[in-house]
């Protein structure tokens, strides 16, 4: 197992808002043709209930990115998400109750993120998305003050023993780690590599290093550090760096503006070595970009979300929901991450309705009850989050760059027990 014993302390979150309902009745969030059984959640009026809960409708707040370095992937996590509660509603809701999204754009700047969550934190009952590990970091002191559960979209290995935060699947490190003990496996990588990893600074980048410099223990190697702001778009400097080292693999922690950068600058440089990739790392942009040839022949991305394309009923109905509403935007794996991150809280808000307390204190407790589902595939392996310090899975997919809705294809799932 792999586990951080890394502590984060202080986080807050994000501005503009749109709305989304749901209505509903609920039973455990197993999804049935369009995205939610119905059937009984128990007495609801006899439900305890908090801020943000009322007898007809429980509001959930999204402080996300739109606009900063990772807006490109943060609208289609919302859209996702929107469109399961959508679906959610059709198919009876949670605990006989709408539900209300409240979303808010942060630009990925820690300090708009606090003043926005100061707004919003009064009216929801839970944080359907936090995106954005330094996000997290500027709130978390107050998220345990409110016992306010927070979906990440961000995997740190340090948060795993906050009670309050909600990490969908593999954290970075073990994201890493299964990718390039794939590249190993594949006869990519020989018994003491040099690993070269380009990283963003703060919990991301800590977090997926973590998982190189694993990696690089166990088989013997090292791995050449390469720290950057998330604000850097460039990789040339850190690319000839890592030439001059003669490595044999890059490790990438790093936005997809900054991955098409590295990837491109190393093709061109002629250091044509595998590129490992942390799931944030990927845009189906980078095909269209001057790098994309490089980077369908070089990088390989692992995640614990589906793919756009994959073939199970989970992202079939996400895929399908997103291309009859959208259909001319670009497909992308955050509207299945959005999608799973709605299923997950749903998968939370009935069990708490089971237990008679949607009190943000009950649905904290009800979330960790959760174990034993992957969301109808929609996440790579079972989820378990019983055990409180531990990773929810170990299990993430191993994708290649590829012309595909979404632009990726899966060449393994690797990790615990579903490697292959």
């Amino acid at each position: 197992m792999i586990r951080s014993t890394r502590v984060v302390a202080g986080w807050l979150a994000a501005g503009v808002v749109l709305v989304g309902a749901v209505a509903g009745c609920g039973g455990k969030g197993e999804e049935s043709g369009g995205g939610g059984d119905g059937g009984g959640g128990g007495d609801t009026a006899q439900v305890k209930t908090g801020p943000g809960v009322t007898d007809s409708q429980i509001t959930l707040g999204l402080l996300t990115d739109l606009t900063g370095v990772f807006g490109a992937l943060g609208k289609p996590i919302v859209q996702g998400t929107q469109l399961y509660w959508d679906q959610q509603n059709k198919n009876g809701g949670v605990c006989n109750r709408q539900v209300k999204l409240s979303v808010k754009d942060h630009g990925y700047d820690p300090q708009r993120a606090v003043v926005q969550y100061r707004d919003l934190s009064q009216n929801v009952a839970a944080l359907q998305q936090l995106l954005g590990s330094p996000m997290t970091a500027a709130l978390l002191s107050q998220l345990k003050t409110d016992q306010m559960l927070s979906v990440l979209a961000a995997w740190p290995s340090g948060l795993l023993d906050q009670e309050v935060v909600g990490i969908l699947g593999a954290t970075y490190d073990i994201e890493m780690y299964n990718a390039l003990n794939f590249l190993k496996q594949q006869g990519q990588l020989k018994q003491g590599a040099k690993i070269g990893h380009i990283y963003f600074e703060g919990d991301y980048g800590e977090s997926g290093l973590e998982g190189s410099k694993r990696f690089a223990e166990e088989n013997g190697g090292e791995v050449v550090e390469q720290k950057i702001k998330a604000t850097d778009e460039d990789m040339s400097g850190q690319v000839a760096a890592l030439k001059r080292e003669d490595v044999d693999a890059v490790a990438l922690s790093t936005s997809p503006t900054q991955t098409a950068s590295a990837v491109g600058v190393g093709a061109a440089q002629g250091l044509t070595v595998p590129y490992a990739g942390n799931g944030p790392t990927w845009d189906p942009a980078l095909l269209k970009s001057p790098a994309g040839e490089a980077v369908k022949k070089l990088l390989f991305v692992s995640g614990s979300t589906a793919p756009f394309n994959k073939d199970a009923p989970g992202p079939r109905r996400a895929a399908e929901a997103f291309t009859s509403k959208f259909p001319k935007e670009t497909p992308k794996v955050s509207v299945q991450l959005g999608w799973a991150q709605g299923r997950l809280m749903s998968e939370a808000l009935n069990q708490a309705c089971e237990n008679g307390d949607l009190t943000r204190e009950g649905i904290v407790k009800a979330f960790h009850e959760i174990q034993g589902t992957d969301l109808d595939g929609l996440v790579a392996g079972p989820l378990d989050y019983t055990n409180q310090g531990e990773p929810a899975s170990q299990v993430t997919h191993i994708s290649q760059p590829a012309d595909a809705p979404g632009g990726l294809k899966i060449l393994a799932t690797a990790g615990g027990n579903e490697s292959q």
